[in-house]
């Protein structure tokens, strides 16, 4: 799998992160929303990893379940202190929940912000490949993480220039970006999470104090939203609304 590494503080050149993606000859429709999700591998995620790998399963459910699921790309990114491509932009039709199991192995420091920063990326520069040959595209993106970055050359200034780079650019019709906070149990990174999705300028934070069943059926639930609200709105001019968790 490759692995990304950014390039040295103060740069904002975009192209220090890589991304794949499936071959432009091999789609059939006209519009794609594209999800991008990026899971943290990071050395405090270890006692409760699966339960981060099954949220990201929850997420691919969740997009399966949508109407509009034939009109759907992913990308799956894992991170600590270096952004590793689970696997590049592919119809989701290819994509299978058990394939995400064992992509999340604990170890390293937490570079939050480069990973976020390489998801919008990725995310914008596709879009373009994609406006360039005549398809219309939207993106959505869910960020899961436990805690506070403390490995990025970036900060996250960079993640809201990012983020304001892409819907500048009108490479994509809209772009929602949506932070998870998983097993956050301590206030003090529930605080910092919360002021991160400010800073970043994130359209949303969630907060999951545990991967119950009952949470994951509550994030199920709101992911499924989230992708038909954007997806449905491919083609409108407009973005997708933001949703109660």
């Amino acid at each position: 799998m490759p692995r990304f590494a950014p390039e040295p503080t103060g740069s904002t050149n975009p192209s220090a992160f890589g991304f794949s993606a499936v071959d432009l000859k091999t789609l059939t429709a006209s519009e794609y929303t594209l999800v991008g999700i990026t899971g943290d591998r990071s050395g405090s995620t270890g006692s409760f990893y699966r339960e981060e790998e099954n949220a990201i399963k929850e997420v691919i459910r969740s997009c399966q379940r949508s109407p509009r699921a034939d009109h759907l790309m992913v990308r799956c990114t894992t991170f600590d202190n270096v952004i590793t491509e689970a696997h590049g932009f592919k119809l989701l039709q290819d994509c299978k929940p058990d394939d995400y199991s064992g992509i999340l192995t604990p170890g390293g420091t937490t570079a939050l912000y480069d990973a976020s920063i390489d998801a919008v990326d990725a995310l914008a520069r596709y879009g373009k490949q994609l406006q360039d040959n005549d398809y219309c595209a939207n993106a959505i993106l869910f960020v899961i993480t436990d805690g506070g970055d403390n490995a990025s050359k970036f900060t996250a200034a960079g993640v809201k220039a990012a983020v304001e780079r892409a819907r500048m650019s009108e490479n994509l019709e809209s772009i929602v970006t949506i932070l998870i906070g998983v097993n956050v149990t301590d206030p003090a990174i529930a605080s910092y999470l919360k002021s991160f999705q400010a800073a970043a300028g994130f359209t949303q934070y969630v907060e999951l104090k545990d991967a119950s069943a009952a949470t994951l059926a509550r994030l199920a639930s709101f992911v499924s939203r989230s992708i038909s609200s954007a997806s449905q709105s491919l083609g409108s001019g407009g973005a997708s609304q933001q949703l109660s968790f």
